[in-house]
């Protein structure tokens, strides 16, 4: 994450932390582990015209004319808060306050809230916004509470008592990956070879286009195949006619990353809880 680059180094960063917690795992995309404060960041990766309901506490995404209904956010966030602060006092931590943001990593999308709505204002931001934002509740919370070696020993009990869920579905129903149909379906008649020309998605068989079909494409293949790919892999997949192609439609996801551009792997994680 590129805000790790400005924060000091007694700073910790833990992601997709899940915990078994009065049996209910509860799981959190990043934690922010501070001297003075914890951070929690609920990643949502959603396109399209988004408006935060606070009378029926909903998510409303209108998309290519389309109008959604998702669970609220910022009522998630605010539930991993709260199992996390348990955890905190079951490990002696019970000093450390706990921030916790919905951040909306799609540049492009709208984010609107109803007037009444103070929360969303307050926990509702972009991805740009983040550095800014923490340096705020970071003057929220000027007290060092725990040292660095206390910080640094919450972070290695996070990480231990966190349980990762990734089963291998292929293997689960015995399918072999190779025999994998690739390419990006049509979401309207399920046409398994749409062409990309010129930043689009077009169909050769109803002629319905998408700036952004490849999204679920890389979804199914973070699920069924691997959680990372390539530049190589991904234009292979996506069956696009160049490597630079790829490049371009991964650099615009902004998905985290490892590696120069010849090596790089992108992490596709941030996408499995991204409805697009």
């Amino acid at each position: 994450m590129f805000l790790s680059r400005y924060l000091p180094k007694d700073v910790y960063f833990l992601h997709n932390i899940r915990i078994l917690q009065d049996d209910y795992y509860f799981q959190m995309d990043t934690v922010i582990l501070s001297p003075s404060f914890i951070t929690i960041l609920e990643i949502k990766y959603l396109v399209g015209h988004l408006y935060f309901d606070d009378q029926f506490s909903q998510l409303i995404r209108t998309y290519e004319g389309k109008k959604e209904a998702f669970p609220n956010p910022i009522e998630q966030v605010e539930r991993q808060k709260l199992h996390l602060f348990k955890i905190l006092n079951q490990y002696k931590f019970t000093s450390l306050p706990i921030e916790a943001l919905v951040v909306i990593t799609n540049p492009s999308s709208i984010i609107e809230a109803s007037p009444t709505y103070q929360e969303a204002s307050e926990k509702v931001i972009r991805s740009s916004s983040l550095q800014q934002k923490y340096e705020y509740l970071s003057r929220k919370h000027p007290n060092i509470l725990y040292t660095h070696k206390e910080i640094k020993k919450l972070s290695k009990i996070l990480s231990k008592v966190s349980s990762s869920y990734d089963p291998d579905v292929c293997n689960l129903y015995k399918i072999n990956k190779h025999e994998l149909i690739r390419g990006v379906f049509c979401s309207k008649c399920d046409h398994s070879s749409m062409n990309y020309d010129w930043g689009n998605w077009y169909c050769s068989t109803c002629s319905y286009s998408s700036k952004t079909a490849h999204i679920t494409a890389l979804q199914d293949y973070a699920l069924l195949i691997s959680h990372t790919i390539t530049t190589s892999e991904c234009s292979d997949y996506l069956n696009l006619s160049s490597k630079k192609q790829a490049y371009n439609l991964l650099r615009l996801l902004d998905l985290p990353f490892t590696g120069n551009r010849k090596s790089r792997k992108y992490n596709l994680e941030p996408l499995l809880e991204k409805t697009t």
